[in-house]
């Protein structure tokens, strides 16, 4: 692979120093989730446009709540209006106060960098909130976000005394059963309901799923042993990078 290619991709230029990315350090855990998506798809193709297919519509709707949450007058799309509803009642429930938007942070004590979506005060406590447009909230998103809570508290204060992850998503329910369609996963049937159901699916509803993850040193141990795994399969190019940031 071309080591320009490779330093673009997978990381980032910071006061002359290259440092990877936290998302390309995260590759490395197993997600057995996207191992069953492909499984249960016609072919890879097939997979490969649905994952594209619903990468955009997360990218629109996590640009939208961002332009939302920087007082910007947009107008909605109505392929996310419904999600941008639960968005809203999201909202409601809480007082929020959003101090920083897309925000680069690097560690030097541990050699990498990344973005995180937001720092916010809610009912005032401070954290680093990350929005997520995915099916559940998956174990992996925590060492994510420790990570980029460890980079930003290196920097900055006051420091980050939390971390949250907000998921949004859009629905159809079934009239008959528990069934349920996700909109934005165009091929997939309805889940989770009768078998011998004919799934007549009512109006598309959001949804809004909000946790707040505790054991912030647990998770950023395994992110750095997570380093350490993604360093040794790229070794090779690696020792090549000669303004490679080193850990301190």
């Amino acid at each position: 692979m071309n080591i320009q290619y490779f330093k673009s991709k997978y990381g980032y230029e910071i006061e002359g120093m290259w440092y990877p990315r936290i998302t390309a350090i995260c590759s490395t855990i197993a997600k057995p989730g996207l191992l069953r998506y492909y499984a249960n798809q016609k072919n890879f193709t097939v997979a490969q446009e649905n994952l594209t297919r619903a990468s955009n519509w997360g990218k629109l709707l996590h640009e939208t709540m961002e332009k939302i949450l920087q007082g910007k007058e947009i107008k909605i799309d109505p392929i996310i209006s419904p999600s941008i509803s639960a968005f809203e009642d999201w909202r409601n429930q809480y007082s929020i106060s959003v101090l920083e938007i897309e925000k680069r942070v690097m560690s030097k004590n541990h050699s990498y960098a990344g973005t995180f979506d937001l720092l916010i005060e809610i009912n005032g406590k401070l954290g680093i909130l990350d929005l997520k447009t995915s099916k559940g909230i998956w174990d992996e998103y925590s060492l994510q976000i420790a990570a980029y809570v460890q980079a930003f508290n290196e920097m900055a204060l006051p420091k980050a005394e939390t971390r949250w992850i907000l998921r949004i998503d859009q629905y159809q329910k079934c009239e008959f059963c528990p069934a349920k369609k996700r909109t934005k996963d165009i091929d997939e049937k309805a889940k989770g309901g009768k078998k011998n159901c004919s799934h007549k699916l009512g109006q598309v509803q959001g949804e809004w799923e909000f946790k707040e993850l505790d054991n912030q040193d647990r998770d950023i141990e395994a992110f750095l042993g997570a380093k350490k795994v993604w360093e040794w399969q790229n070794h090779k190019i690696l020792a090549h990078i000669d303004n490679r940031a080193l850990s301190i």
